[in-house]
């Protein structure tokens, strides 16, 4: 993956029990997402994308610096295009998206003469609902310990997690790691931090495999 955006560094699977309830731990992961000031020509690179696989688990990064400057960031119309057709190639793995701008800080709408429009936070946002594989979005401005649930949790459609993501590795629940995990005793995914199995804040939602059907397979992905 391009250092520039993302750093990714898979980490040993543990067993272990949450809430008394045997799971299967899908990934654990170290992510770091660079801040745009903190990379070689500040904020220039805009346009940039890559993706890592951390056993069933796919880490989509893009970054979210707009070359146009503004307030907050953006994707642009070629991000967008690549990332609709990774998400199509990656129906059968978990999905991690990773950007420094999270939905609600993706507002620079600034193009140059004759670009297409930009993609704001809002509309990837819905970008990301229409695909199931999609398990949360990991991003360095959401400050929120909580985290914000996209997607109706009552209804059946299947929705994702937005989650704290840390710029210098500190000062959040996903700070020493990404631990993914599948319930067994119901068709859920649970996400929370390495450091935290067991405890801390976790982000539970519905499996888009279900509980029967078999991991996605650990396969190279074609490029």
């Amino acid at each position: 993956m391009h250092e520039w955006i993302a750093r990714v560094m898979p980490l040993p699977v543990p067993s272990t029990v949450v809430d008394g309830s045997p799971v299967v731990e899908l990934a654990r992961f170290r992510i770091r997402i660079v801040a745009p000031q903190s990379r070689p020509g500040g904020r220039a690179g805009g346009g940039g994308y890559d993706a890592a696989d951390v056993g069933p688990v796919r880490v989509l990064a893009l970054d979210s610096a707009n070359p146009s400057g503004g307030v907050g960031g953006s994707l642009s119309s070629e991000q967008a295009r690549w990332l609709v057709a990774e998400l199509e190639r990656s129906r059968e793995r978990y999905v991690v998206i990773a950007t420094h701008d999270s939905s609600r800080t993706m507002t620079s709408d600034r193009r140059g003469p004759g670009e297409p429009p930009r993609v704001l936070g809002s509309e990837l946002a819905s970008l990301l609902l229409a695909h199931d594989c999609v398990v949360c979005w990991i991003a360095s401005t959401m400050h929120h310990r909580s985290g914000r649930r996209h997607g109706d949790p009552a209804s059946p459609g299947h929705g994702f997690w937005e989650l704290p993501g840390s710029v210098d590795g500190r000062d959040s629940a996903l700070a020493g790691g990404v631990s993914m995990l599948r319930r067994q005793d119901r068709p859920s995914i649970v996400v929370q931090g390495a450091l935290a199995v067991g405890h801390g804040p976790r982000w539970e939602l519905r499996d888009p495999f279900g509980v029967t059907r078999d991991l996605p397979l650990e396969r190279p992905r074609e490029r």
